[in-house]
């Protein structure tokens, strides 16, 4: 059973007054009872010599009544006997005088034998007293010298005695509960004033911390150690909330900081007990922290394999078992709570106490699925840059080899006339080196893009050509719905080649058993907010697909974002670059189970007409000398047989700097040069794109036309900002080849807006 401190006080404060009156009043009854002892010894004494005086008396008148005599002495109530004896032990009278025969005492007789003094012994409930009688005539003489003639004998009663002690110990007792009480009731009163209540004062404090809550101080109301003791406490308690508050600032600074941190971090203990986590942690897991403190770490952190589906170790058991920082394996996924699956990356690190025991483990992880997607896309790009340089690479030795082809074809051609049943086989052969030349165009505008270089055509044939194309051996039927007067468009068309052709291809894939791809076209105003005014054709496509789902059309056009597990997620993303730097616009509509359409609209120039074929066709020839600048043998004589067969006088370099020297030298001359012809780029020299500028330093007014199989260059799309006249594009005919000529000889930007 607990015993409160006030009470053991309480007890033991009454102890200690009860057995200190106990023993005064011991102390005092005692005495007291000394005191009547040594009262009645007097009394008995002096009432045994009164007695033996007044015998002596007696006899020395021969009055032999010798009680009688002193009979107000005797008479008394305390005096149970009183005798007298003679010398030799005879009882001679006696009162009350039924008892005269009574013996005397041994011990007085033997103690008479050798003494003359007076003499008494203590029996139950009596005190008997025995006095010599002397001789009357030798009372002059000392005691020891006198002659004893008999003894009296005094035989005092002690209960009265007795009674009157009894009296006393009964009143000392009383005086004793009486005292002892108030003296156990002030000493408490006092004892819990000064000792007892600041000492609960401090208990009752201190208990306040169990509870959870911080300390109170505590008055001080002495200066005694009790009061030294509390003023210690009301510092300890100071410093106690001190410490708290720097604790709680410490632990919201941490809760700020892990909840600012990007990371999600998990806090356990050494059982693998979720003690803390941040609200990045709360949105991958799925677990409130609410829930999930208290929770064992596995039912929060599911990790698996993200190749294998099997479990994944813990870190934290690791970190636990190990004590050092550990990571996760590669491939390592995330089940939250929802199901939801996350590629993550984390470590694991052990907390240390001061005397270095691991007290608990921090585990920090981040979400890598963009990331990882990101490095696969990186890895995506490197590889279409590589295409890219490739196709660069390509488009400038393949088209330079199909610009001597198409231009040997096409002097060909204009040597034996169209009636010759040969020319229509040549026909078919520069047909086909054109369409090597778009396949290479089509390479470098999917790996690189690029400006646009635009001429006014119509958009009818490419839709066609792509459809038959992408479509030729597929289960897929196209269906087109294209009126003869739709408006020509100013296009890129191995750009708007790309577009369709990548519309087409995901339609196929949309498709895998089968189906139909619908093509439609009309001419309309700017019915859009986006689109500027004016005219534009309106080019739909539509398949009989599954659709795409509502949430991902958003997104379709993002590059990198794909539906499909093997796409790249590029083209559509191709698809919108391409309409806008058309100065188009493209939409989409789709629903799952319904197909999805797309809608193309190009701004369109229903004034601007074709040059009819035969006037394409046609040579258009002059007189001049033309400078024709090109790295390849091939090109510099075939660009040589088709200006000498248009009438044109040739001069050739094989790089930028020659073609500069030439050009300085002839214009000094009296038959300067009329047009220089450049190639764009030379491989470890100076191109035309540079040497531009030291020709027209030269001659402000020179007329330059760049020709490059870089068709995406911006140069070639924007030539007049570059200081040149005009462009080709190779590989060319005889035919473009003359046109171009004539038209910048004739002061006209060929293709200029």
């Amino acid at each position: 059973m607990k015993i409160s401190l006030q009470s053991r006080a309480t007890i033991f404060v009454a102890a200690v007054v009860v057995a200190a009156s106990a023993a005064s009043a011991l102390f005092f009854i005692n005495a007291h009872k000394k005191s009547m002892e040594r009262e009645i010894i007097v009394r008995g004494i002096t009432l045994a010599e009164s007695l033996s005086r007044a015998i002596h008396e007696g006899v020395a008148s021969e009055n032999l009544d010798f009680i009688k005599q002193v009979e107000e002495v005797v008479h008394t109530q305390d005096v149970a006997l009183t005798q007298v004896y003679s010398s030799l032990w005879h009882a001679i009278d006696s009162y009350p005088i039924e008892k005269q025969n009574e013996p005397p005492d041994p011990s007085a007789m033997a103690f008479y034998k050798s003494n003359k003094d007076h003499f008494y012994k203590k029996e139950d409930g009596h005190i008997d007293f025995y006095s010599p009688i002397y001789y009357e005539h030798q009372t002059h003489l000392p005691v020891q010298s006198r002659l004893v003639i008999g003894y009296v004998r005094v035989k005092l009663s002690m209960y009265e005695f007795e009674q009157a002690l009894k009296k006393q110990v009964l009143l000392n007792i009383l005086i004793s509960v009486i005292c002892a009480s108030f003296s156990i009731l002030l000493l408490n009163f006092l004892l819990k004033k000064y000792i007892l209540k600041p000492v609960l004062a401090l208990y009752s404090s201190a208990t306040l911390h169990k509870q959870g809550e911080l300390p109170e101080t505590v008055p001080v109301h002495s200066h005694d150690e009790l009061g030294q003791l509390t003023e210690e406490f009301n510092s300890m308690i100071t410093a106690l909330r001190e410490r708290e508050e720097r604790i709680g600032n410490e632990k919201e600074r941490l809760l700020v900081t892990l909840r600012s941190i990007g990371d999600a971090v998990i806090v356990t203990d050494t059982g693998g007990t979720v003690t803390l986590m941040n609200r990045v942690a709360e949105r991958m897991t799925g677990w409130d922290s609410s829930v999930a403190e208290g929770r064992p770490i596995n039912d929060v952190f599911n990790i698996v394999n993200e190749k294998t589906g099997e479990r994944c170790e813990n870190p934290v058991e690791k970190v636990i078992k190990k004590g050092v920082i550990v990571a996760l394996e590669n491939h390592t996924a995330l089940i939250s709570k929802t199901g939801e699956r996350r590629i993550i990356e984390d470590s694991a690190a052990p907390i240390r106490d001061s005397h270095s025991v691991i007290v608990g483990v921090v585990l920090v992880f981040r979400d890598v699925t963009e990331k990882i997607k990101m490095e696969a896309e990186l890895t995506k790009i490197v590889k279409l840059e590589s295409v890219g340089v490739l196709a660069g690479g390509i488009a400038h030795d393949f088209n330079n080899l199909l610009t001597a082809i198409i231009g040997n074809i096409s002097l060909a051609q204009f040597s034996i006339g169209e009636e010759s049943k040969a020319y229509a086989r040549l026909a078919n052969a520069v047909d086909a080196c054109k369409r090597a030349a778009d396949l290479t165009q089509q390479l470098l505008t999917f790996s690189k893009g690029g400006a646009p270089l635009r001429e006014t055509g119509s958009i009818t044939n490419i839709i066609r050509e792509s459809a038959k194309f992408i479509l030729s051996g597929t289960n897929i039927a196209p269906a087109f719905d294209i009126p003869d007067d739709l408006w020509n468009v100013d296009i890129d068309a191995g750009q708007i080649s790309q577009v369709f052709n990548n519309l087409i291809i995901n339609a196929v894939q949309a498709m895998p058993d089968g189906g139909r791809i619908f093509f439609s076209a009309t001419n309309t105003i700017a019915e859009l907010p986006v689109l500027r005014e004016g005219p534009y054709i309106k080019v739909s496509v539509r398949d009989t697909g599954a659709g795409i789902p509502q949430n991902m059309l958003p997104n379709i056009f993002d590059p990198y974002f794909t539906t499909k597990d093997t796409g790249s997620g590029l083209g559509l993303a191709t698809v919108y670059s391409i309409i806008k730097r058309h100065d188009g616009y493209i939409t989409v509509e789709s629903k799952e189970g319904d197909g999805t359409v797309f809608h193309i609209y190009l701004h369109a120039v229903p004034g601007k007409s074709l040059l009819p074929k035969e006037r394409q066709e046609k040579m258009d020839t002059g007189s001049g000398i033309i400078l024709v600048m090109d790295d390849e043998e091939a090109i510099r004589d075939v660009a040589g047989e088709m200006l000498a067969s248009l009438g044109y006088k040739c001069m050739f370099a094989s790089n930028g700097n020659d073609a500069v020297k030439i050009y300085g030298k002839m214009q000094l001359s009296a038959t300067p040069i009329d047009l220089v012809i450049m190639d764009l780029t030379i491989p470890g020299g100076m191109g035309g794109d540079k040497a531009i500028a030291n020709i027209l330093e030269i001659n402000p007014e020179a007329k330059v036309i760049v020709s490059s199989g870089y068709s995406n260059s911006p140069i070639m799309a924007n030539y007049a900002q570059y200081g040149f006249s005009g462009c080709i594009v190779k590989p060319y005919t005889a035919q473009n080849f003359s046109s171009v000529i004539n038209n910048v000889l004739s002061s006209r930007r060929f293709n200029e807006p």
